[in-house]
């Protein structure tokens, strides 16, 4: 199958579509040992869209193609890095029609919200290549701090290998590329069940960007495939945004390898802290768009909402009247709901346990969360509300992180309360301060959560946050560009004129 019959397929809906193989080493492959471990399906109808099969040997074979890539990608000159860096600007670009339609049938995002989604990551990559003559300063730079270096170099330290989720996988490969092509290490890439044929339109997107064969690769399979996978001590670095439960075993079985480099990001409990200065209805415009964007299954989506208790009543109120009139809708026609469908139903029955949890301790439920029927096999939800009348950091229900649309307010009567039920957890990602610019100013330097955003949603225009989580969230690794950071090692060269002159004078040895 060509890019063109593969696009032309996904907007003519001829589903299922046939497998293509894995992308390795420069060329699709298919092996006859391959066994289908999963299907990915439109989360909007329950259609399937394709089977996914995968070897043990194809896995094999790519980190292999990786590794013999790394001496052939290391030799490039950062000029050229920067060309084939430009050039998947310009493909990506021409074909951003297709990846909003893939992004709609298959990860359940509305038009509007695969639109932001692709600008933003295009934005981000036109940033960095408007950066390019900053870029190797700004990297070598904190190893220069107190000291004279006539020469820095950064080395790469080898295959990488990313998860490609459901939730951006846009983004994901646009970051991930983006860093180990600048740092000069292949990468292998492995799509996540749920983000399968995006990742098909990545692998034909990067197949002609005249790269040496093996410096990027695109594996399908799920996440039982790629934590097998890293058992290869080849793999010098993982990057890895997904559950918690999987970020934790990542970190447990590379504890004692100290050459490997983890990028693990998890998701966050994220809070709306809305001061007094702010206006109501703005407040719950913003909570809103933070809790329904990708259907909260973002690792920046909202799960708290802190008040003042005078606006408590007012916010309540217009919340759960917006909730109850919500559009929500299948992804894959032509209207453009505000909410999605959760990516399966694995995903919807989780919802409603935690719906259950919250019953048991909620003071108030403004809106259940529900299954909802709309008519065809997809997994939608209504967004649920519930009113706390006290924080309690011991709760599983207030601690966990969920990765669904569900919204929990908290009120408070001082500004130092509202701030403490903002930073009681031990996965900060995000905080949104909803405030006039001295509201701000006066609550920013007490939160705990690495990034903070003014007057915006906790998800933001842009995926990518320039510090990943606190703790269990993500542990303070750098995100974005700085990444590189971590897929490289600095290489010092030094020289000492007077010490040369003074050693020119020493008597020959005899």
């Amino acid at each position: 199958m060509s890019l063109e019959d593969f696009t032309a397929a996904v907007r003519a809906r001829h589903f299922p579509l046939p497998q293509t193989g894995q992308w390795v080493g420069g060329q699709w492959t298919k092996d006859k040992r391959a066994q289908i471990v999963g299907q990915s399906l439109n989360p909007s109808t329950g259609e399937k869209l394709i089977d996914i099969a995968i070897s043990g040997f194809v896995v094999e074979t790519a980190i292999s193609a990786g590794v013999d890539a790394e001496s052939a990608l290391q030799s490039m000159s950062f000029e050229d890095r920067f060309v084939v860096l430009s050039r998947f600007k310009q493909v990506a670009a021409d074909y951003s029609d297709d990846i909003i339609e893939v992004l709609r049938v298959e990860v359940g995002k509305p038009r509007w919200e695969a639109e932001v989604d692709f600008h933003a990551a295009l934005g981000r990559l036109d940033r960095v290549l408007q950066e390019k003559d900053q870029i190797l300063d700004a990297l070598t730079g904190p190893f220069r701090l107190g000291n004279h270096v006539a020469h820095l170099d950064l080395k790469p330290i080898g295959l990488c290998a990313s998860f490609v989720p459901f939730s951006n996988p846009f983004e994901t490969v646009m970051q991930g590329f983006s860093n180990c092509l600048i740092s000069g290490c292949p990468i292998l890439f492995m799509a996540s069940g749920h983000a399968t044929l995006s990742g098909i339109l990545m692998a034909y997107l990067l197949e002609n960007l005249e790269l040496p064969k093996g410096s990027v690769q695109m594996l399908f399979g799920n996440y039982k495939t790629f934590a097998k996978g890293l058992q290869d001590r080849r793999i010098k670095a993982v990057i890895y945004s997904g559950s918690r439960e999987h970020c934790d075993t990542i970190r447990r079985d590379n504890v004692v390898d100290l050459t490997r480099q983890l990028l693990l990001q998890s998701g966050g409990k994220n809070s709306v802290f809305v001061h007094p200065s702010a206006d109501c209805k703005e407040a719950v415009r913003i909570a809103l768009l933070g809790a329904i964007k990708t259907a909260g299954q973002l690792n920046s989506s909202t799960s708290r909402i802190i008040v003042p208790d005078s606006m408590r009543k007012e916010f309540s109120e217009l919340l759960a009247e917006s909730v109850r009139n919500l559009p929500i809708g299948r992804t894959d026609l032509e209207g453009d709901p505000m909410m999605g469908p959760l990516y399966s139903q694995k995903a919807v029955d989780k919802f409603l346990r935690f719906q259950t949890m919250a019953k048991r301790e909620a003071a108030d439920t403004l809106v259940w969360g529900k299954a909802l029927d709309r008519d065809t096999d997809g997994f939608f939800v209504l967004p649920a509300v519930h009113v706390f009348n006290d924080f309690d950091p011991n709760s599983s229900y207030q601690s966990n992180v969920f990765m669904c649309p569900d919204m929990v307010i908290y009120s408070y009567s001082e500004i130092d309360e509202g701030i403490r039920i903002a930073n009681e957890t031990n996965a900060p990602f995000v905080t949104s301060v909803v405030s006039d610019p001295d509201g701000l100013e006066s609550v920013r330097l007490k939160l705990q959560a690495p990034n903070i955003l003014h007057n915006l949603p906790t998800v933001g225009v842009d995926s990518h946050f320039p510090v990943s989580g606190r703790n269990l969230c993500g542990a303070f690794r750098f995100s974005g560009m700085s990444m590189s950071l971590l897929l490289t090692f600095p290489q010092a060269q030094q020289g000492n004129d007077e010490l040369a002159s003074l050693f020119a004078k020493w008597p020959e040895l005899p």
